[in-house]
């Protein structure tokens, strides 16, 4: 893995540092794919943020500013799609081209079926090749909403956040990381409220495809805010946390 650092652009009146990730060597029979899935650029600037600080991560019409094997991500109908007819080895992930440090993400997702797993690793770095190590954001039956540090140290919070999923269907999905807090909200409420001061900082994000049988997991809406003054959850009512 080689990485080259890019120069720092203002996003919200703070600089956030972008980087691009390059991984591993293909056979021939791979390189359509990994042609695809390799960084184009040596630096990804996002956009400026609208009025209200969002800066949104997909344009519905291709991966930019993703990156990943094109075998199993495609943009499709406004959406950005993971999927595996015939299931997988092991975990894929669709890598962002940016590195943010604290951040309000919001998403709306959909896994199929729900007992399969996936999630969006956030604060992370490419790790041993194919796997990616740090914070996710769970998803799957007895998952969703949960933190686990992937390539690390396993699960970080265990909310039981079922009753508020729709299965099958569109979550909005919220990960806010401010300093030592992280925290989930699915469909309006809390899942996750963490104060972990060992987890690293800045990071890029992912989507996850898990290893196993066949699924499918979807995503659309991806917004996020670049350095908010707090950890509150936009998508919770009343939430005022600090």
């Amino acid at each position: 893995m080689k990485m080259v650092r890019a120069a720092a652009v203002a996003a919200l009146g703070m600089a956030a540092a972008i980087w691009w990730t390059g991984e591993r060597r293909t056979s021939a029979a791979e390189a359509p794919a990994a042609a695809a899935a390799a960084p184009a650029t040596q630096g990804y600037v996002l956009p400026k943020p609208d009025a209200d600080g969002w800066i949104s991560l997909f344009n519905g019409k291709d991966l930019d500013p993703w990156y990943g094997d094109t075998t199993i991500f495609v943009a499709e109908e406004g959406e950005i799609v993971g999927r595996s007819k015939t299931g997988l080895k092991r975990n894929e992930f669709l890598k962002s081209r940016f590195e943010v440090g604290d951040f309000r993400l919001v998403l709306q997702m959909k896994l199929v079926p729900n007992n399969a797993n996936s999630g969006v690793q956030f604060r992370s770095q490419p790790f041993k090749g194919y796997e990616m190590k740090g914070y996710q954001a769970d998803a799957g039956a007895g998952w969703w909403g949960k933190v686990y540090e992937e390539s690390a140290r396993g699960l970080l919070s265990k909310p039981d956040a079922e009753k508020w999923v729709n299965k099958e269907e569109w979550n909005t999905y919220e990960i806010v990381a401010v300093g030592s807090k992280v925290r989930t909200a699915i469909n309006g409420h809390v899942c996750t409220d963490l104060d972990d001061p060992k987890g690293d900082k800045r990071g890029i994000f992912a989507l996850q495809v898990h290893s196993g049988g066949p699924t499918e997991a979807r995503w659309k809406n991806l917004k996020i805010q670049l350095e908010p003054k707090d950890a509150r959850l936009t998508t919770v009512e009343g939430d005022a946390k600090p």
